[in-house]
């Protein structure tokens, strides 16, 4: 079991600067300018129609100091960031290395929530929580759907109150129509996936190695990983 979760540890946090980089750099954007014909219309050699931030010296906040925190402060920093872990909201005093969770709402470049879903956490970042929040910052959830109020963030980026946000998770899964995320999949600034984060490749065939094996332990009378 420890492989499969040591691949799923790999897994999210990557598709978590994936996606951080696709929008601290507008590269969804630049995209979309190119397929509706806008930069060949220009005739310019270089466009520049959407702002483009660099990755090394911004600030990244993470809530969430389990494995998938810790892995991903570890890419973070190696790419030049620093790192803020969020105290529990609410908590007046911090344990060592942690930061007030309100400070790092309003510091951070990037926010990355990485908790579990529990009647504390349901809507943890809200309107209140998001006004907090950089103009030019961004939100990634790749941990569950109702740590974020859905219809305040798509408030927040119609209204230009942060720069971008990255999704993996929703509050019901498939979503449709009626969510509202979905309802705004034109948003360039909205980068949304199917719950996809520790579906890579990698990690895929460590589920499929280990229920493999598994199963020749049980038919050698071994059984291991008995829940």
């Amino acid at each position: 079991m420890s492989n499969i979760r040591g691949y799923a540890t790999n897994s999210v946090p990557e598709h978590v600067i994936t996606m951080m980089f696709a929008l601290r750099r507008n590269l969804m954007g630049y995209h979309r300018d190119i397929a509706n014909g806008v930069w060949q219309q220009e005739k310019q050699f270089c466009f520049f129609t959407h702002p483009i931030g660099d990755i090394n010296g911004a600030t990244l906040g993470i809530i969430g100091g389990g494995n998938l925190g810790l892995t991903v402060a570890k890419l973070a920093q190696a790419l030049g960031m620093k790192v803020l872990f969020a105290e529990h909201k609410g908590k007046q005093s911090c344990r060592e290395g942690y930061t007030p969770f309100t400070e790092v709402i309003t510091r951070a470049d990037v926010l990355t929530l990485h908790c579990p879903l529990t009647v504390q956490t349901t809507n943890l970042i809200g309107a209140k929580e998001l006004e907090s929040m950089k103009p030019s910052s961004l939100l990634i959830n790749t941990g569950r759907g109702g740590l974020v109020d859905e219809q305040a963030l798509v408030d927040a980026l119609i209204n230009d109150k942060i720069a971008g946000a990255g999704v993996d998770v929703f509050t019901q899964e498939p979503a449709d129509e009626t969510n509202p995320l979905i309802a705004n999949t034109h948003l360039p600034n909205l980068l949304l996936s199917p719950h996809v984060a520790r579906g890579s490749d990698s990690a895929i065939q460590a589920l499929v190695n280990q229920l493999i094996d598994n199963i020749n332990q049980f038919i050698e009378g071994k059984p291991q990983n008995v829940v």
